[in-house]
């Protein structure tokens, strides 16, 4: 687009208003919408394109969450620009029906109107960040959404390593009796009521032990440079910290419900 004419994009969720922006060049294709844009030379230009959009519903956010979740390198680039195959498929970009009820602020005749409508296509597919927010889905939500989806697999994958409180304690009484038999306890008994010692504790009491419950880990301060890995995402480093610590949070919170077993 260098050297035509350009658009800057006014964004809320479900609306975008396009406004003319003056190339130093001339480009014979564009003279017919420069021409309807001719009088517009001041910075808060008439908008030459309005357009509404549906923004996503918050299933339709969740699955490209996922998406984005499952793909860190998509999401790295996403991040810097560009848009991946697998995002433009869910439905990021206008649709031609959605294209179609476009409203124009000049006279305008079809083939001006499709260059405008390629141009607006063209400026959201090189910055998909402002395609997301068409969508209602700002790059704080993605990312808070994106490091939440982390945080619960980082939980899930730890629930899966601890053991079932129930099994191992069936397991320890099993342990406990392969020690002796039921016999031995019996005589045991017998010959500690013969002798006044029934309050004395028996042969295996020391065969048991404490076991003590995992305790809250310490959140670790992440030392990586990430502004250097990833320079326009400045709270890189306050999205890690908040995976680290949901996840010491959520290994707090399931070692207090064993205790409590």
């Amino acid at each position: 687009m260098s050297g035509g004419l350009e658009l800057r994009l006014d964004i809320q969720p479900g609306r975008v208003k396009a406004r003319s922006l003056q190339g130093s060049g001339s480009t014979p294709e564009l003279q017919g919408v420069r021409k309807a844009a001719s009088a517009v030379q001041e910075p808060e230009a008439a908008a030459v394109l309005s357009l509404e959009v549906p923004p996503w519903t918050a299933e339709r956010k969740r699955t490209v969450l996922r998406e984005l979740a499952a793909h860190p390198g998509e999401l790295y680039g996403l991040l810097q620009g560009e848009l991946s195959v697998r995002l433009a498929g869910l439905g990021l970009l206008p649709a031609e029906e959605e294209l179609a009820s476009a409203v124009f602020g000049q006279e305008l005749d079809a083939a001006d109107k499709a260059r405008l409508q390629t141009l607006l296509t063209q400026r959201l597919t090189e910055e998909p960040l402002l395609a997301l927010s068409l969508r209602g889905l700002g790059k704080e939500e993605l990312l808070a959404g994106v490091f939440g989806l982390w945080a619960e697999a980082g939980t899930e994958e730890e629930g899966e390593a601890v053991p079932d409180a129930s099994g191992a304690l069936a397991a320890e009484l099993a342990r406990l009796e392969r020690k002796g038999p039921a016999v031995a306890s019996g005589e045991w008994m017998a010959e500690a009521a013969a002798e006044g010692s029934l309050h004395q504790p028996g042969p295996l009491f020391h065969e048991i032990a404490a076991r003590p419950f995992p305790v809250s880990p310490v959140v670790a301060v992440p030392t990586e440079d990430w502004k250097s890995l990833l320079p326009q995402t400045p709270r890189a480093t306050e999205g890690l910290a908040l995976i680290m610590r949901e996840v010491a949070e959520a290994a707090a919170r399931r070692a207090a419900g064993l205790s409590k077993m």
